[in-house]
């Protein structure tokens, strides 16, 4: 039988259940206990249908839902015991971030001094280099310099000499020159 057939079998026999007690009340003449225990047994017979019919229905839900409530139980008092594995991690982890953050502060303050401690050796590397190269710079125009002021004062006194000699040579003196010069040659 289908769950709607059922229904309308119960329907048909809780009409025909209530059919002696629509005709007592017609009758109200009637005292006494008749209609009392008629009433009592067409609430028996209505329970009893609804008992037969029900039964399944809702027995089966009843065990469903007694199943999913303890399956849900189940698995919150599971989900339960992660978040309190979770939390506890994660209460561990906060109770280490103070030293972690120490820890890294200290590491900061290392690597500074670190960085400090080399770049002042980079500076100096470079100062040292800079020096270096200015030194030989100097070194290297000084020599320069002196070059041409020997070049310089060659040419001075090449001139003045030239100067003198013209001044303080006589036309004899100048025949004299090449005829040394002209036996020095043949020579």
């Amino acid at each position: 039988m289908t769950h709607r057939t059922r229904v309308l079998c119960a329907l048909a026999l809780m009409l025909l259940a209530a059919t002696p007690l629509l005709a007592a009340e017609s009758g109200a003449a009637e005292a006494g206990w008749a209609p009392s225990i008629a009433k009592f047994i067409n609430f028996c017979v209505l329970a009893a249908i609804l008992v037969y019919f029900g039964r399944g229905p809702v027995g089966e839900y009843l065990r469903t839902r007694s199943a999913t409530i303890r399956k849900d139980l189940v698995d919150s008092k599971a989900l339960r015991a992660q978040a309190e594995q979770q939390l506890a991690g994660v209460k561990q982890r906060l109770a280490l971030l103070p030293g972690e953050l120490e820890d890294m502060k200290r590491r900061g303050q290392e690597e500074l001094a670190a960085e400090k401690v080399r770049l002042a050796d980079a500076t100096a590397h470079e100062r040292q280099r800079l020096l270096d190269q200015t030194r030989r710079e100097i070194e290297l125009q000084s020599r320069l310099a002196r070059r041409d002021l020997v070049q310089h004062s060659v040419e001075l006194s090449m001139s003045l000499a030239r100067t003198r000699i013209e001044k303080g040579m006589t036309p004899d003196d100048q025949a004299r020159l090449i005829d040394r010069y002209a036996s020095g040659v043949r020579a």
